[in-house]
């Protein structure tokens, strides 16, 4: 079958490949509405920070996974706007036809609607990993060709998709939970806050998020905050008896969980590094930069553990474990620092 041209939309919808498919999203549609701060479009990394949805979650009870891991809050999406100046409007429904309908509604309205849909059954993905919690921008429609146009941060290109398919994954009642054609319209402002607000909103909200109870991503009951860092660095020496033979294949969801299943590389802590160092470039801040030190310091101890868990070193695993737990009280420090 061959795929006709996208509508105008999509046509000057920018879109580019994102590490995390939220923070890629957002980009997406802050450089679609022309929001930046005057030196070109906002790096995906700059988002994520400005949204203060860097976060950490861990359970090991969990139905279906021997153990999940992210290291990002469930509030991302919706935080974003208060510390952009902004507003958000989230709608949900059971009713696949009348979700369809609303999303249909915001495209011709101009404004393309960020939603959340799963992975599994998103066919230009053709993964067998479910999860209800990616984020894609639905760009455009045609009824008469039953295909959607969607910014994806797992491609380059804006992807055609059959309206089946959509159907199928915006309402999905898989891993985490049911995302129930849930949509995002924002109400962005005229222009960008200063940096300096914004910068220490997400420094308020992410120590919010790490010191008390987070909300979690797709509800999901474990530890959450620096309470799931002190939980994960404890049960970790314990999972070779935990986990008895299917060792190995903890050890390899491991690595993938920190490195590639949506988390733009080390549990999001790269991302927010990037950011401490772009603001910290952009501020010339000193406090700003030394959070950029220690959060790097971060990032880097997580790829180790990916590394050592990849290759089933669990001595180095220990360790690098021993590292993050005290390294992620420090960057938290640091991060408090600039309020």
């Amino acid at each position: 079958m061959s795929i006709p041209a996208a509508p105008s939309i999509p046509q000057s919808f920018p879109h580019r490949r994102a590490g995390h498919c939220a923070s890629g999203a957002l980009r997406d549609l802050l450089e679609y509405h022309g929001l930046d701060y005057g030196t070109g479009p906002l790096s995906e990394s700059l988002v994520f920070g400005l949204s203060g949805g860097y976060g950490f979650f861990y359970g090991d009870q969990l139905p279906g996974v021997p153990f999940y891991l992210v290291g990002r809050v469930g509030s991302l999406e919706h935080d974003i706007a208060a510390h952009l100046g902004g507003t958000v409007h989230v709608q949900s429904t059971d009713d696949p036809d009348r979700g369809w309908q609303a999303i249909k509604d915001a495209i011709d309205q101009g404004d393309p609607p960020l939603v959340w849909a799963d992975i599994a059954h998103l066919e230009y993905l053709r993964v067998r990993m479910v999860n209800t919690r990616h984020a894609i921008v639905i760009c455009a429609y045609d009824d008469d060709q039953q295909i959607a146009w969607v910014a994806d941060n797992d491609r380059d290109e804006l992807q055609p998709c059959s309206y089946a398919s959509l159907r199928r994954a915006l309402n999905s009642t898989g891993f985490p939970s049911p995302n129930r054609c849930t949509r995002f319209r924002y109400d962005w402002p005229a222009a960008l806050p200063d940096l300096h607000d914004a910068v220490r909103a997400a420094a308020a909200t992410t120590s919010r998020n790490m010191r008390e109870k987070p909300d979690a991503v797709g509800g999901l009951h474990g530890s959450a905050g620096l309470a799931g860092v002190t939980h994960f660095a404890s049960a970790f020496p314990a999972w070779p008896d935990m986990f008895k033979d299917t060792l190995p294949q903890v050890l390899g969801l491991l690595a993938v969980l920190i490195i590639k299943a949506g988390t733009g590389g080390a549990m999001f802590r790269s991302l927010q590094a990037e950011y401490l160092q772009a603001a910290a470039d952009t501020l010339r801040d000193r406090a700003v930069a030394e959070a950029a030190t220690v959060a790097t310091a971060l990032s880097e101890q997580w790829e180790a553990l990916a590394a050592s868990a990849a290759s089933h070193d669990l001595n180095a695993a220990r360790e690098n474990v021993k590292r993050i737990d005290h390294l992620e009280y420090a960057a938290l420090e640091a991060l408090e620092a600039l309020l």
